[in-house]
């Protein structure tokens, strides 16, 4: 059984030593208030560029596939003069699937992959809850990956407020398919969605290549700070027994 990779996403360079030092293996840089994948201003990427463990991984939410403004001008358009100034970049940049399910996605996802610098890695996001994002499938989108040589994909959630976490939408057993079909074809795959400190111990039993998580870890939810102790519990997959009574600990001593 291989190690399930923890990723902690952040929202600023000061919440970068903390997720380290609490044992994330992964930094993704987001920033939450503008959506499931919002992706960060350009100043802030390069501060938590300078403070990212050269042995540790780093991604970026790049926002949905095709951001549906007034120009429907695809998402790589946008994040090509994010990673300009950037001293170190990033080893992957996310892309949701929101709105395309019954659209040419593949060749857009293509596109916007090959604006990217070589060495940066472009992630198709699949939503569990495909409905409210209109996205294609994930086993649709393990199957594309594999055909065109995307190594890694993302299970997540669309809708942070209605739609309820991974596990809310989706049964252990389908993840677990997930994640066999994702072998089977030679693709990584990592789950988040809203996962709480009870879900991480369940879905990492899956063997995802990793578990996602930023609310979890956060006082305050999603909007809120990273709590190193809420990043050690995750990372050593605390007894779901004793894990209400640590956060509820942890929280009231933050208030």
């Amino acid at each position: 059984m291989s190690k399930t990779l923890l990723l902690v996403s952040v929202r600023c360079a000061d919440e970068v030593p903390i997720a380290v030092d609490g044992g994330a293996d992964i930094i993704d840089v987001k920033e939450p208030s503008h959506g499931s994948l919002g992706m960060a201003t350009p100043e802030t990427l390069a501060a938590c560029a300078t403070v990212v463990p050269e042995q540790l991984l780093w991604t970026v939410a790049g926002g949905e596939l095709v951001e549906h403004n007034e120009s429907g001008s695809e998402a790589g358009q946008g994040v090509a003069y994010s990673l300009d100034s950037l001293e170190r970049l990033p080893d992957a940049i996310k892309f949701g699937l929101s709105q395309c399910e019954g659209t040419p996605w593949e060749h857009t996802f293509q596109n916007v992959a090959g604006q990217l610098p070589e060495c940066v890695q472009a992630i198709p996001v699949s939503y569990a809850d495909r409905q409210a994002a209109s996205s294609p499938g994930v086993d649709t989108v393990l199957e594309a990956a594999a055909r065109h040589g995307w190594e890694t994909v993302l299970v997540d959630t669309f809708d942070k407020l209605q739609s309820g976490s991974l596990l809310d939408l989706v049964a252990v057993e389908t993840i677990e398919q997930w994640v066999a079909r994702a072998r089977d074809l030679g693709v990584r795959i990592v789950l988040a969605g809203r996962l709480s400190l009870q879900d991480v111990p369940v879905v990492a039993a899956c063997e995802p290549m990793a578990v996602a998580v930023r609310s979890a870890v956060c006082v305050g939810g999603r909007n809120g700070r990273v709590d190193i102790e809420l990043v050690r519990m995750v990372a050593s997959q605390c007894q779901s027994d004793s894990v209400k009574r640590e956060q509820d600990r942890i929280v009231q001593n933050n208030y």
